[in-house]
């Protein structure tokens, strides 16, 4: 599957409606989110594309509430924060900034099981944010 999904699908946020893109700059901008949600992203390709890896589920949980805090901390409402993660505009954002970390390491193909396996088991040894969230 491609990395077309974000992981908020746990649950953890309510469902919200599309909101205006400006309504979201402040947390476009705030590095720890981006950031996060970045890991997040890659971390479920990985997860997606890779048979034997799988995520650590309560590991990905604390992570994405830590988030989810966070972005609220910032002064979003818990809907607002889900209308920005489910925005397909940022979802396709986060989705090109993931496919050019992996290219970066080689990997050009969503498809490319071997190369997102890889890239997970390097990310794992390394004991990097991404790594942590899987195992």
């Amino acid at each position: 599957m491609s990395l077309s999904i974000l992981v908020i699908a746990t649950g953890l946020l309510t469902a919200a409606g599309a909101a205006r893109a400006d309504r979201f700059d402040a947390l476009r901008s705030d590095e720890r989110l981006h950031n996060g949600l970045l890991v997040i992203t890659i971390g479920r390709h990985i997860e997606r594309t890779c048979p034997s890896i799988e995520r650590r589920s309560f590991a990905a949980s604390a992570f994405l509430l830590g988030l989810a805090g966070h972005a609220m901390d910032l002064g979003y409402s818990r809907d607002e924060v889900t209308a920005y993660v489910e925005d397909d505009d940022e979802q396709e954002r986060f989705i090109t900034l993931a496919r050019a970390y992996f290219a970066q390491r080689g990997v050009t193909d969503d498809a490319d099981t071997e190369g997102a396996c890889r890239v997970g088991r390097d990310e794992i040894a390394a004991g990097s944010p991404i790594g942590r969230l899987l195992r």
